[in-house]
C-alpha cells in the first residue's frame, strides 16, 4: 500500500486553519516549539498533523523548548520552599526580562546577520563589476584579434579562389578530355551489343582514364583505351560463342526435321536446350572444344530421341491403319487393335497381318459358324415333315400349321448350340443334318 502524501501549510494558511496569530507561530518556529520544514523560497511550512494538533489544543499542545533562565529560577524557587503570590508574580516578571533579552539578542544576532550578507553582496557586486570590466577588456582585444583574423582570412580566401578557379578550369579540360576518349571509345564497340554491355564498356574505360596523362601521345592513349575495350568484351564473345553452338546443336537432326523459320520448331528446342542443359554441366569457364563437343553430342541425343518417337509413330500409324481395315464388327477391331499393341516397335508387315489374322480368326470363325447354322437350320423344317406326315411320319405331330409352328420353335431353342457346335469341330452338311435329326429326336422325346 502506497504511503499518503503529507500535505503541508504556509504560515498564513496554518493562522486561518487554527485562529493563532501568525507572529505567534512565526516565533514558535523560530524558537523551535514547533516542528517545521523549509519550502523552495525559504518560506516556514507547517505539516498537517501540526496543524491539526494546533486546531484542537492550541500551542498548549507543544512544550516550550529547553530555557536555561526560566529553569534556573523554577529550580530556585522550588529549593526555597513555598513562595507567597508576589514572589511568584516578580519570578515570572524576571523570566519575561530574560526572554525579552533574549529576543533582543536573537534581533541583534540576525542584524549581524543581515550586514554580514550584505556586505558580501556589496562584494560580490564589486567582484562582478571588476569581472564584467575585464571581460569588456578582453572582448575589445578579441575584436581586435577577430579583425587581424579576419583580414588575413579574406586574403587566404581570395587567394583560395584563384587557385579553385585554375583547379575547376583544370578540371574541365580534363573532364573534356576523358568524354572525348569514352565517345571514342563508344563508337568502336559493335552495333549489336546489348545495352548492359555497353555500360560495362563505358565503366571500364571510365576506370581507366584517370590513370592515363593527357599529355602523353594520342597513339599510346588509343591504344589503351582499345586494349580495355577487348578486355570488357571477352565475356560477351564468349557469350556469342556459345549461343552458336547451342543453336548449331539442331544441326545434328535430320534435314527434313528442321525449322527453316527464325522460330525452332519443337526438335530444334529440345536439340537446343540439350546443348544448352550439358553445356551447363561443364563447370565455370570450360574450353570451346568441350562446349562444342557436348552439344553436338547432345543434339545426337535428341536426334536418336526423335528417330525413335519416329519410328513408334510410323508403328503405331501402321497398326491403326489396319486395325480401320477390319469389317467385322467393334469387338472384332479393338481384339487386332490390342493384338498388334503387344507387337514391338519395328516389326514386319507380315508378322502385323499374322497377328491380326490370329485375332480375327475366332469372329470369323463363329460368322461361318453362324451362316452355316443359318444354312442348315433349314433341315429341321424338312425333318419335321418326315417325322410328322400323316401319311408315312412316325410322329403324329398335327396338321402342317402345327408342324410349322414346331419347327419355327426348335430352329430358335436349337441355333445356339448349333453355333457352338460348329464354332467347335467343323461339320460337313451331311454331318450337321445327323447332328440335327439326333437333337431333334432328343427333344421330341422330352415333349413326349
Amino acid at each position: 500500500m502506497q504511503k499518503k502524501p503529507t500535505v503541508w501549510y504556509t504560515l498564513g494558511e496554518a493562522e486561518k486553519a487554527t485562529g493563532i496569530q501568525r507572529t505567534r507561530l512565526d516565533h514558535a518556529c523560530r524558537v523551535s516549539r514547533l516542528p517545521y520544514r523549509r519550502s523552495e523560497t525559504g518560506a516556514r511550512l507547517l505539516s498537517h498533523d501540526v496543524v491539526e494538533k494546533l486546531r484542537k489544543d492550541g500551542l498548549r499542545g507543544f512544550p516550550r523548548p529547553y530555557d536555561p533562565i526560566a529553569s534556573s529560577v523554577e529550580h530556585d524557587a522550588s529549593s526555597s520552599g513555598a513562595t507567597s503570590g508576589v514572589g511568584l508574580t516578580a519570578q515570572r516578571e524576571r523570566v519575561e526580562q530574560k526572554r525579552g533579552e533574549l529576543e533582543v539578542m536573537r534581533v541583534n544576532r540576525d542584524l549581524r546577520q543581515l550586514r554580514e550578507q550584505e556586505r558580501q553582496e556589496k562584494a560580490e557586486r564589486r567582484a562582478a563589476a571588476a569581472a564584467e570590466q575585464q571581460a569588456r577588456a578582453e572582448e575589445r582585444a578579441q575584436a581586435k584579434r577577430r579583425s587581424q583574423q579576419l583580414g588575413l582570412e579574406e586574403a587566404r580566401q581570395a587567394e583560395a579562389c584563384e587557385q579553385a578557379a585554375r583547379e575547376t578550369e583544370a578540371r574541365h579540360r580534363r573532364q573534356q578530355w576523358e568524354t572525348s576518349w569514352l565517345d571514342y571509345a563508344l563508337k568502336l564497340l559493335p552495333s549489336d551489343l546489348p545495352h548492359s554491355v555497353e555500360l560495362d564498356v563505358h565503366q571500364v574505360v571510365a576506370d581507366l582514364l584517370p590513370k592515363l596523362g593527357a599529355q602523353q601521345s594520342e597513339q599510346l592513349t588509343k591504344r589503351l583505351v582499345q586494349a580495355a575495350i577487348d578486355k570488357a568484351l571477352q565475356p560477351w564473345h564468349r557469350r556469342k560463342e556459345i549461343e552458336k553452338v547451342i543453336e548449331q546443336a539442331r544441326n545434328q537432326l535430320p534435314l527434313h526435321v528442321r525449322g527453316w523459320s527464325s522460330i525452332p520448331n519443337e526438335w530444334d528446342a529440345r536439340a537446343m536446350g540439350a546443348a544448352a542443359d550439358a553445356i551447363a554441366q561443364l563447370g565455370e569457364d570450360p574450353p570451346l572444344a568441350n562446349i562444342r563437343a557436348a552439344a553436338v553430342e547432345a543434339g545426337n541425343k535428341v536426334r536418336a530421341e526423335y528417330e525413335a518417337w519416329k519410328a513408334g509413330e510410323d508403328h503405331r500409324q501402321a497398326c491403326e491403319q489396319m486395325v480401320q481395315w477390319v469389317f467385322d464388327g467393334d469387338e472384332a477391331r479393338e481384339s487386332v487393335r490390342l493384338a498388334l499393341a503387344k507387337l514391338s516397335v519395328g516389326a514386319t508387315r507380315a508378322k502385323m497381318e499374322n497377328a491380326r489374322e490370329a485375332a480375327l480368326a475366332p469372329f470369323r470363325a463363329a460368322k461361318k459358324a453362324a451362316t452355316d447354322a443359318d444354312r442348315y437350320l433349314q433341315h429341321v423344317s424338312e425333318y419335321i415333315e418326315v417325322l410328322g406326315n400323316e401319311e408315312t411320319g412316325e410322329w403324329e405331330l398335327g396338321a402342317w400349321s402345327d408342324r410349322y409352328e414346331l419347327a419355327k420353335k426348335l430352329k430358335i431353342k436349337l441355333h445356339p448350340a448349333l453355333i457352338r457346335k460348329l464354332s467347335d469341330e467343323p461339320m460337313d452338311e451331311n454331318e450337321a443334318h445327323e447332328f440335327i435329326e439326333e437333337w431333334l429326336d432328343r427333344e421330341l422325346e422330352l415333349e413326349d
